[in-house]
């Protein structure tokens, strides 16, 4: 268990953060609306509100059902989402046609759901009037990854910043909204360590810059940490949430900053470690916070390096694919500016050789 001396770092840094806009958006109010075959709509909504509720309920669910029969599409002008549900066996008729290609006139988010069917391989695309829509097709209902799915093509329509406060009301998206902050967070950090690395390859500067690396990262993580409690129905108070999970990701801060700080001090290891050990550390935090709050798991040392070495090799990869990109792009950027300079020098020899 971490002693409370080694994360004071981490403690420092936390009583400068600001949760008010978090907790704003993670409160914000929501309406996603399911309309098309009852049979559907009540499973998807089932679904969508089954999972992990370790804090209890956090409000009411924000899924409405309607039938297509009797909508108003000018009535769900201010709704969020919108999830047209479908059952293969019934065929519409010209009233809901109709109104779904009303519905699409309002331009909302929307998500169609074929339920307990294979679209044929020369399908071709979405019927116009659903164009604009994700399409989401459930051969099996009782296959194991439908609710993944479900949850996935529901958050790749919700706007953004409607995630957290859905995932709070809504515990089948939990796991996919806590997937998707552990993996933005731990980018980010990897992108800011890389951002930074090259000062910190100079000696003069190398010990103060690991302790600022310190100090973002760890800002970083905290309110990844923050974000995973409220996704998963936890009281929105800061510090409570933080004393209930620093005994629990103590030792992933602790691996964090012991690898930032030997790689940090020894500039020969070069770019790519701190980048993938700046993604790792994150990671790991976040898988330890993720299993708290879900499940109330307490990750034991063992397993918290098992995950620590997943997650480095994970780090490699993307320190690779980072450092690529940054290539890629100087690369650009340096063949633009030769063939500015190029024709910067002939333009300059064509004036010499016009007479004065």
């Amino acid at each position: 268990m971490a002693r409370w001396n080694d994360l004071s770092v981490a403690l420092n840094t936390l009583r400068e953060i600001d949760v008010t806009a978090i907790r704003a958006e993670a409160e914000r109010p929501l309406t996603i609306v399911c309309v098309g075959a009852p049979g559907v709509c009540q499973t998807i909504a089932a679904r969508l509100e089954s999972g992990p509720q370790r804090y209890g309920a956090t409000g009411p669910s924000p899924v409405r059902l309607a039938s297509l029969q009797t909508i108003v599409p000018d009535e769900l002008r201010d709704v969020d989402l919108i999830i047209i549900g479908l059952d293969h066996n019934v065929r519409l008729s010209a009233r809901e046609l109709a109104t779904i290609d009303r519905l699409a006139l309002l331009a909302l988010p929307t998500v169609l759901v074929v339920w307990g069917t294979t679209l044929p391989p020369d399908a071709g695309p979405l019927h116009p009037r659903v164009a604009h829509a994700r399409l989401l097709v459930v051969p099996d209902p009782a296959a194991s990854d439908v609710n993944a799915q479900l949850a996935e093509a529901v958050l790749d329509r919700l706007p953004a910043d409607l995630h957290l406060a859905a995932a709070r009301r809504l515990p089948g998206l939990r796991a996919v909204v806590a997937r998707n902050l552990i993996n933005s967070v731990a980018f980010t950090n990897a992108s800011y360590v890389l951002a930074t690395a090259v000062p910190a390859q100079i000696p003069l500067f190398n010990i103060p810059f690991a302790a600022a690396d310190i100090l973002v990262l760890t800002k970083n993580q905290a309110i990844l940490v923050y974000r995973l409690g409220l996704a998963y129905g936890a009281p929105p108070d800061l510090r409570e949430r933080l004393r209930e999970v620093l005994p629990v990701i103590g030792g992933a801060f602790i691996w964090r900053q012991l690898a930032r700080a030997l790689v940090g001090l020894i500039p020969v290891w070069g770019i790519a470690p701190k980048v993938a050990i700046a993604y790792a550390g994150t990671y790991t935090t976040g898988m330890a916070a993720w299993r708290w709050f879900a499940e109330g798991e307490l990750v034991d040392q063992g397993r918290l390096r098992e995950l620590g070495q997943e997650a480095l090799e994970l780090g490699k990869a993307r320190a690779a694919e980072l450092i690529a990109a940054v290539r890629a792009t100087g690369a650009r950027q340096m063949s633009r500016w030769q063939r500015f300079r190029a024709s910067l020098r002939k333009s300059l020899q064509r004036n010499r050789k016009q007479p004065g």
